[in-house]
């Protein structure tokens, strides 16, 4: 089923405003001297860049998506484990919970199952390496305390 380029060229609109509300914030917010490494005005800052970098690629693609039979099912698989992510972030943890996130996405994306997982696994416990460990910003552990 052919998707409308308008609703296309919508979409990416709407995208491209949400990024650049994102940086507009991240660039307004006001910060103690004192603040952490990072500080609170990188991460929108880079989603934002990330949302424009996205919605324009979406409104200047030459053509109209085209959806596949069984579509909808995956964007609920993702939507759905997307939803329940922060109710299990604290309780299991970040390594935990971020792999189960990456293995139904993965796995809704069309993936085979055992690479799925090593791949899951792997992302989440890079991620954490780099965030908590790296940056010295603080994830939750959970009780196996990573």
């Amino acid at each position: 089923m052919a998707a409308s380029a308008i609703f296309d060229r919508i979409s990416g609109i709407v995208v491209l405003l949400l990024g650049l509300g994102a940086v507009w914030h991240g660039v307004s917010l006001e910060v103690a001297f004192a603040a952490d490494p990072v500080g609170p005005k990188a991460f929108p800052i880079i989603v934002g860049l990330i949302l424009l970098v996205c919605g324009a690629s979406i409104v200047l693609r030459p053509t109209a998506m085209t959806w596949e039979a069984g579509d909808y099912g995956r964007i609920v698989l993702v939507a759905a484990a997307s939803l329940v992510y922060p109710f299990i972030l604290v309780p299991l943890g970040f390594v935990p919970a971020t792999a189960i996130l990456g293995f139904l996405c993965a796995l809704a994306f069309k993936g085979r199952p055992v690479p799925a997982l090593v791949g899951a696994v792997a992302t989440a416990a890079v991620i954490f390496a780099l965030i908590d460990l790296g940056l010295g910003l603080g994830l939750p552990r959970g009780p196996l305390g990573m």
